[in-house]
C-alpha cells in the first residue's frame, strides 16, 4: 500500500479486569485505499499569497499560505503546488489562512473556485487530476489551498457544489488531520517510520490519545462544531477514551468538559452502555438518542432540515 493509516471499527477500551470492550465509535475511520504506483513525488515548500486562480495576489484580495510546520511531508503535492493550508491543521486546527473573514457561503463559493482553478492548472501540465495517485498526491494538490474550516463546509455542503468525490476527500483528509495530531499515523506508507520516532504521542497511551484528541478537536472551528456529527462522535469517544485510561491507570481524571450539552449526553451514552454490559445496542439507549436530537435540534435549519436519525 501506498497510504498507511489506522483501520479499525471502534475504539478498543480495555477495563480493569483486562477485558476488551468494542463499546464507542471509531475515533479513526478507515485509512484511504490503496492507489496505482505512479511514482513517489516530493512536497512542495512553496509558500506564498496566492489569489484564487494560482497567481501571487495582494493579501486583500487572496488567502494566506500558512508556513511549513512539518507535517506537509505527510501530504505531498506535486512540484509546483503546496499542501501547507491542509497540513498547518495538525499543529493549530483553529489557522483559517483561506477562510479568515469569510462567510460559510462565501467558504463555499471561494473552495469550489480554488477546486475548479486546480483542476485545470493540473490539466494544463499534462497530467490532469487523478482520483487514485500515488500517496494521495493528487488530493493534496487539488485541495493543498483549503484549511480545515474550507474542508468542513464542504463535507457537509448540501447545495450540490461539489461532488460525492469531492466531498469524500475532505472528510479523508478531515481525519488525517486529527490521526496525526493525535499520534496515529495516516500518510505515505515510506514515511510512517519517520512519524514514529518523531511522535510526542505513544499511540498506545489512552490517557494521551485521548486528551489529545479532546483538546484538540476543542480548537476546530464552532461551524464544524455545530453541523458536523462527526464532531461530536469524536468529541465524546476522545474523552471516553482519556477517561478510561486514567481510570486503568488509577489517576483521577482531569475535567475535559466540551460545553457542549449533546457531547455530555453521548459521553453519557457510552458510559451506560459499558455498565449494562454484553446484549445491549449503543443505538436504543435513550441517551444516545436524546444525544443527537439534541444536536439535530441546534443546528443550522439548512443542515437539519434534511438529517435523518437512525435509532
Amino acid at each position: 500500500m501506498n497510504i498507511e493509516g489506522v483501520s479499525h471499527s471502534n475504539i478498543r477500551t480495555v477495563s480493569k479486569a483486562g477485558s476488551i470492550k468494542d463499546s464507542v465509535p471509531p475515533i479513526h475511520a478507515q485509512a484511504i485505499q490503496s492507489y496505482q504506483d505512479l511514482g513517489p513525488i516530493e512536497a512542495s515548500e512553496a509558500t506564498g499569497t496566492y489569489d484564487l486562480y494560482g497567481e501571487v495576489a495582494p493579501t486583500a484580495l487572496g488567502f494566506t499560505a500558512a508556513p511549513p510546520n512539518g507535517y506537509e511531508l505527510y501530504m505531498p503535492a506535486r512540484p509546483g503546488f503546496f499542501s501547507n493550508n491542509l497540513s498547518i491543521a495538525v499543529t493549530d486546527p483553529s489557522a483559517e489562512p483561506f477562510s479568515t473573514d469569510k462567510t460559510r457561503s462565501e467558504i463555499v463559493e471561494a473552495a469550489r473556485k480554488v477546486l475548479d482553478a486546480r483542476y485545470a492548472k493540473m490539466a494544463d501540465t499534462g497530467e490532469p487530476f487523478r482520483p487514485k495517485s500515488n500517496e494521495a498526491t493528487d488530493w493534496y494538490t487539488l485541495f493543498g489551498e483549503l484549511d480545515r474550516r474550507a474542508l468542513s463546509a464542504i463535507r457537509t455542503d448540501e447545495s450540490g457544489f461539489f461532488s460525492d468525490l469531492e466531498q469524500d476527500i475532505a472528510q479523508a483528509i478531515m481525519i488525517q488531520q486529527q490521526s496525526l495530531a493525535m499520534g496515529h499515523y495516516y500518510g505515505p506508507t515510506r514515511l510512517a517510520g519517520a512519524y514514529a520516532e518523531a511522535g510526542e504521542i505513544d499511540p498506545s497511551d489512552h490517557m494521551a490519545v485521548g486528551k489529545a484528541g479532546a483538546l484538540w478537536l476543542d480548537r476546530v472551528s464552532h461551524e464544524e462544531k455545530t453541523t458536523l456529527s462527526e464532531w461530536m462522535e469524536q468529541r465524546a469517544a476522545a474523552q471516553y477514551l482519556y477517561e478510561n485510561g486514567a481510570r486503568d491507570a488509577g489517576v483521577k481524571p482531569e475535567d475535559l468538559s466540551s460545553g457542549f450539552r449533546f457531547v455530555d449526553m453521548l459521553l453519557q451514552a457510552y458510559r451506560e452502555l459499558e455498565q449494562l454490559g454484553e446484549g445491549h445496542e449503543l443505538n436504543y439507549l435513550p441517551s444516545y438518542q436524546k444525544a443527537w436530537q439534541m444536536f439535530v435540534d441546534q443546528m443550522p435549519s439548512e443542515q437539519s432540515s434534511s438529517m435523518t436519525l437512525f435509532f
